[in-house]
């Protein structure tokens, strides 16, 4: 008979000296050695609440990974595992999925005594958790009738001041000079999104969420303006003023949302304007008249956008779209080479043949291969297994209520027959302790075929795919020249972290060309 084995864990809500984990860890090492354990993972978190979910603590994470393959997960207290109902409980479910059994080294929760611990928690679980969803929905009522600040970031353009019960909007100047000056470019100056964002990088400016990082201490991403955040942080309601929500039936955004209204119908305000009334709607008419159909599905045309470069200065080329009599005569330009501030010979090609080109040879060279995903063992897996677990319990619990021959019967059964199927790819999931790549079904040839432009150019970036374009020569004939684009591909990224694969895919490739050949 194998030795059971263990994981140990550990937290800690503050390290201090007098509070170290060592001694825990060693009470837990006794405690496994007495019932003849073995112990296979030791994961610890500091500086952590025992409130915080699960998945948001490093070491529990390794436990939930390497919980499939061990028979017990230990720790010195309850009070380690969790400080909440909710949370241990679903440490409980996630234990019951992989067949393991969680204890402690104080004896409160031992292997014979561990279901009668779980019942009666499952208990109160439920009930906290009434009472969590109601007292949160109160609140949110009466403090968004007020105008107060519900949590969470506030909008490009403001701070929050307050007491805890009052919590409101305040200006952040250096942010809302950015908006107003944006406003009066694009209202009275013919000033475009791109051109405005492109500026802001240029100047240093930092985006919504670094200058928040920055105000608040914490580090900096080095993220950049793009035209969709200066759209967004013009185009909401928010810089009225006033609180807003998503608008029923549809995701939140900064085109959709709407202010909160209160009970005589007008917006809900939370801190002071930024844009007057007559500047924002001016902004919103700018930003209505330039969009391309607002809602309408996206051409993404430019499938090489940042793959294809100019073998002079190596920077991007740029798609110039240009339509006669439905015909498409559509180029891609180095901005570098236009003009008179140019800084060498124009490099322009007919974008429908550099397209053609580049699709036929990434497919010759790799639309055979199987595509892959990367899948980051983080104990998600597990907590997923338990709760399709728990609702195929639920389900089949029902099933024996039904008529067998009955509708109803059928729906509960064919839901039945496709969260078995998950569990069954949770399990392989769970298993793995390590990062690794996985099949996600097709060929890359195939997928190919399913997605746009833009999914394409997804696709051909990770496959390290760059396409460099050299300036025509002077006096050539003005036609598409294949002789002027190299088109290099790195090979799939789960090639590249395994070069033993890449090349075994690279042979079988090279044989079943040959094959076709013969044929």
């Amino acid at each position: 008979m194998s030795q059971p084995t263990v994981v140990i864990y550990d937290r800690l809500s503050r390290l201090f000296a007098e509070e170290a984990p060592d001694h825990r860890i060693t009470a837990c090492r006794r405690y496994a050695e007495s019932r003849g354990w073995h112990v296979v993972h030791i994961a610890t978190d500091t500086n952590v609440s025992g409130a915080s979910r699960l998945e948001d603590r490093e070491g529990m994470r390794e436990v939930l990974s390497w919980m499939p393959r061990a028979d017990f997960v230990l720790a010195t207290r309850l009070d380690r595992f969790a400080r909440s109902v909710l949370e241990f409980q679903r440490l409980l479910d996630a234990a019951k999925a992989s067949d393991a059994t969680v204890v402690t080294a104080d004896g409160v929760v031992s292997p014979e005594n561990s279901s009668i611990i779980i019942n009666v928690l499952s208990a109160f679980a439920q009930y906290e958790r009434e009472l969590i969803t109601t007292r949160i929905t109160d609140s949110k009522k009466y403090f968004k009738a007020r105008g107060n600040h519900l949590g969470g970031l506030p909008p490009y353009g403001y701070s929050v001041s307050g007491p805890v019960n009052n919590k409101r909007w305040i200006i952040d100047e250096t942010a809302a000079a950015v908006l107003r000056e944006a406003a009066d470019k694009l209202t009275n100056h013919g000033a475009s999104l791109s051109g405005l964002a492109r500026e802001l990088n240029e100047r240093g400016v930092l985006p919504p969420a670094d200058h928040a990082r920055q105000r608040d201490g914490r580090k900096l991403r080095g993220g950049k303006w793009y035209t969709t955040t200066l759209r967004d942080v013009l185009y909401t309601p928010a810089v009225r003023g006033w609180l807003v929500q998503a608008t029923p039936g549809s995701k939140r955004g900064a085109l959709t949302n709407q202010p909160v209204l209160d009970a005589e119908g007008m917006p809900v305000s939370a801190g002071p304007e930024i844009l007057s009334a007559e500047i924002w709607s001016s902004v919103r008419a700018v930003i209505d008249g330039k969009s391309k159909g607002r809602g309408a599905e996206r051409t993404g045309k430019a499938l090489l956008l940042h793959i294809a470069l100019c073998s002079e200065c190596e920077g991007p080329m740029y798609r110039q779209r240009r339509e006669v009599r439905g015909q498409d005569f559509s180029t891609y330009v180095c901005r570098n080479g236009v003009g008179k501030y140019g800084t060498h010979k124009p490099n322009v090609i007919t974008a429908h043949h550099l397209d053609a080109l580049v699709t036929a040879d990434y497919l010759k060279r790799f639309g055979r291969f199987a595509l892959k995903r990367w899948v980051n063992p983080d104990g998600s897996a597990v907590l997923q297994l338990s709760e399709v677990t728990t609702q195929i319990e639920r389900l089949a619990g029902n099933l024996g209520q039904l008529d067998p021959n009955g509708t109803a019967a059928r729906i509960v059964i064919s839901q039945l027959t496709a969260l078995e199927k998950r569990q069954a790819e949770l399990r392989t999931e769970a298993e793995h302790t390590e990062g690794r790549w996985v099949d996600a079904g097709g060929t890359v040839a195939e997928e190919w075929n399913r997605r746009d432009n833009e999914g394409r150019r997804a696709l051909l970036k990770d496959l390290g795919a760059y396409v460099v374009i050299r300036p025509a020569t002077p006096g050539s004939p003005r036609r598409f020249d294949p002789s002027r684009v190299s088109v290099e591909f790195e090979g799939p990224a789960w090639f590249r972290d395994d070069p033993a694969a890449g090349e075994l895919a690279a042979i079988a490739a090279a044989e079943a060309d040959s094959r076709g050949v013969a044929a």
